[in-house]
């Protein structure tokens, strides 16, 4: 009895997080036709170098990355922005990284969603929420962190 009434309890919490993080009545798109930037807590997530690494973890930074959705891909000039299909089984934030088309398969990469209500678009990379610490972005899969994501359309 006490294992069946701790299981619904953990159940009734995993979904009201996933409510909590998800938006309500809006659309769910994996394509943004118009290109845009991004905002965590009110800096831009910044550009990234032609010569940086692969799988590089993305930053904040004043120069701002100008992006485009398209089929599930996010993409900044040559490089595409995502989560690791091959991450950790925790349920920690997971770092989001810059790939680059021609080393990384795109499959090895998590596919990105924006849902849009009346007035703006929330990106969702494989269900997790956008967040920054300490200047690096991270997909919060628990609603755990405060995410203040904001998508400028350019």
């Amino acid at each position: 009895m006490y294992a069946l009434k701790s299981s619904l309890i953990s159940l009734c919490t995993i979904g009201l997080i996933w409510l909590l993080c998800s938006p309500v009545s809006a659309s769910k798109l994996d394509s943004i036709s118009t290109p845009f930037t991004i905002q965590v807590n009110g800096a831009p997530i910044a550009a990234i170098t032609d010569d940086a690494e692969n799988e590089t973890q993305v930053s904040v930074g004043p120069k701002p990355a100008v992006f485009t959705l398209h089929n599930g891909r996010l993409q900044s000039g040559k490089w595409l922005l995502g989560r690791s299909a091959t991450e950790d089984r925790s349920l920690l934030p997971k770092k989001v990284l810059w790939f680059k088309p021609g080393v990384t398969n795109s499959a090895g990469i998590l596919p990105v969603t924006a849902h849009q209500d009346e007035k703006s678009y929330l990106l969702k990379f494989s269900n997790g929420c956008l967040v920054e610490q300490n200047g690096k972005i991270f997909a919060a899969l628990m609603g755990e962190y405060n995410s203040n994501c904001a998508v400028i359309i350019q």
